[in-house]
């Protein structure tokens, strides 16, 4: 009798471990093209899995990082926004909220992912990625707000000056007459000149867009996601 309770326990045991390991298979496809960087197959495997079971919080997160790391911001955010407001661990609930200031602050919604900094270290304290980026977040709000100040100021001074530049009314005339007149017509400019100029607006281009890039790596969080 001893030796069939401790039988009906060790099955028991192996079944409730089963059940714990347990991995839709679409989930577990998805986690492997993810790992892969293939993250539109991630999703759609995702997505898979959630159209079985609607309920799974693993299927869901997941999907959510796809997402993110397509660059879709907004659609990973509600989804981490909805994961938030689930009975699931704090430790857990630490990793959505550090991963929805992620998405925030990558959506250059910067007010919204300090937010979601600070609910994941009232979660977990100690967590150093989170507070790095918590820091970053800060510092990107401050030199926004410097900014707005000096926008600020500039369209005061402008202002002032279009007041001050402003012609009396004999002067109105006067350029009234003196836009009557033909304006001269420019000369034609030389095929080298004319290459001048095109290589010139090329590398302005360039570093316009080296600047627009280098303002996007700066907006993104340097810590990961939080993968489950």
């Amino acid at each position: 009798m001893k030796c069939l309770t401790i039988i009906l326990f060790l099955f028991n045991f192996t079944v409730l471990q089963a059940f714990a390991q347990y991995v839709n298979p679409d989930v577990r496809r998805g986690n492997r093209e993810y790992k892969t960087e293939n993250f539109t197959e991630a999703e759609m495997n995702y997505r898979k899995a959630l159209e079985e079971d609607p309920q799974s919080l693993k299927a869901l997160y997941n999907l959510a990082n796809a997402l993110y790391k397509q660059g879709r911001y907004d659609e990973a955010a509600n989804i981490l926004d909805g994961i938030s407001n689930i009975n699931i661990s704090d430790n857990r609930r630490a990793d959505v909220y550090h991963n929805l200031g992620n998405a925030r602050l990558s959506n250059q919604q910067i007010q919204e992912g300090i937010e979601a900094y600070k609910n994941s270290l009232r979660l977990r304290p100690d967590d150093n990625d989170t507070r790095h980026n918590l820091a970053k977040a800060m510092q990107l709000l401050q030199e926004q707000e410097q900014q707005q100040d000096q926008d600020q100021d500039g369209d005061d001074d402008q202002q002032q000056d279009d007041q001050q530049q402003q012609p009396e009314d004999g002067d109105d005339e006067q350029q009234d007459e003196q836009q009557q007149e033909p304006q001269p017509r420019p000369d034609q400019i030389s095929p080298e000149d004319a290459q001048r100029i095109l290589d010139a607006l090329n590398q302005q281009e360039q570093e316009i867009q080296e600047k627009i890039d280098r303002e996007e790596r700066q907006r993104r969080p340097e810590r990961p996601l939080r993968e489950w």
